[in-house]
């Protein structure tokens, strides 16, 4: 039996629902909509390991703000733009996904890019 080895990382994976996607098509009229269907990458982020959402709110409590920024700035860099960030804006505007194990299949090592 082959053990891959893991990183001491958990994994958020966070897709844009079409109310995100409709707040950024009202910023850019004279581009083509982006629609939720034809979206199929989307970003995740690293958090401590074992981080589990039984209680996500609570457990997301340091992260949920910097994704939140994070996404918008991916659409548009006007602050000015952005609504009013909630936790309630931030689950009907996104879905998200959690991975406990992160197995590196890879032999380069990891680095951060800043």
């Amino acid at each position: 039996m082959i053990l891959l080895p893991t990183i001491n990382r958990s994994v958020l994976l966070v897709i844009p629902k079409q109310p995100f996607y409709d707040w950024s098509n009202k910023l850019f009229p004279d581009l083509e909509p982006t629609n939720m269907a034809d979206i199929d990458e989307y970003n995740s982020y690293l958090l401590e390991d074992e981080l589990f959402i039984d209680d996500p709110k609570g457990e997301l409590k340091s992260y949920w703000k910097k994704i939140f920024l994070n996404e918008l700035y991916e659409q548009c860099m006007d602050e000015t733009t952005f609504p009013a960030l909630s936790w309630k804006l931030f689950t009907q505007w996104f879905d998200f996904h959690r991975s406990a194990v992160v197995s590196d299949l890879t032999s380069d090592p990891l680095y951060t890019d800043e």
